[in-house]
C-alpha cells in the first residue's frame, strides 16, 4: 500500500534558532508552504545542515503563494518585529501586478494586522532585502477567545489574485523582540 503523501510542506522545528533571547531565525526548513513539496512549484536546498544561514527556498511558480511560520518563542505584554529576508532573481516574474502581504496574529482565533507592497520594483539581481523594509510590528497579547493562546502566527501571502509569479527566493524570517 502506498503511502499518502500531502503536497505541502510542513515546517521541520530543528530549523529555528533563537540568538540572544531576542531574535528567533526560521531557515527555509522551518517553513510551512502551501504545495512545498510539489517539486514543480518549489525547490529546497539540498544541504543537510538546517540552519544554514546561506540556504534558501525557491519558488519556480505558484499561483497561491502562501508560507507560514509561528513560534512561541514570545513573552505576553512585549513587542515584536516580524518579516521575511527575500530576494528575486534574474527570471522572476508576475510581481508587478500583485501585492504581497505579511501578516503576523497571536493566538490561532486572533486578528490579523498586515502590511503589503508590490515587489516588482525590487532589483532581480539576487540582493536580499527585508520584507515589509521596516518589518511588521505585533504586541502579543493573548486574545480573549483563548487566553492561554499567545503563540506567535506570520505568514507571506499572494493568494487572492490567481495570477502566475516565480523567481523568488526565501532566505528566512524573524522575529525580534523589540
Amino acid at each position: 500500500m502506498a503511502k499518502f503523501s500531502t503536497p505541502h510542506y510542513d515546517a521541520d522545528p530543528k530549523a529555528i534558532e533563537t540568538i540572544k533571547g531576542i531574535r528567533t531565525v526560521f531557515y527555509p526548513r522551518a517553513f510551512n508552504i502551501t504545495w512545498g513539496n510539489d517539486n514543480r512549484y518549489w525547490r529546497f536546498p539540498q544541504n543537510i545542515n538546517l540552519k544554514d544561514p546561506k540556504s534558501v527556498v525557491q519558488l519556480l511558480q505558484v499561483s497561491w503563494l502562501e508560507v507560514t511560520c509561528s513560534t512561541d518563542n514570545v513573552e505576553v505584554g512585549k513587542t515584536y518585529k516580524v518579516g521575511f529576508n527575500l530576494s528575486l532573481q534574474p527570471d522572476a516574474f508576475g510581481w508587478n501586478e500583485v501585492e504581497v502581504f505579511i501578516m503576523a496574529k497571536v493566538g490561532k482565533k486572533g486578528n490579523y494586522i498586515f502590511k503589503k507592497t508590490k515587489l516588482g520594483n525590487k532589483p532581480t539581481n539576487t540582493t536580499k532585502f527585508c520584507f515589509p523594509e521596516e518589518g511588521l510590528e505585533i504586541k502579543v497579547v493573548a486574545p480573549p477567545s483563548s487566553p492561554g493562546d499567545s503563540r506567535l502566527y506570520f505568514g507571506l501571502y499572494e493568494v487572492w489574485s490567481g495570477k502566475w509569479k516565480g523567481g523568488l527566493q526565501i532566505h528566512n524570517a524573524f522575529v525580534h523582540k523589540i
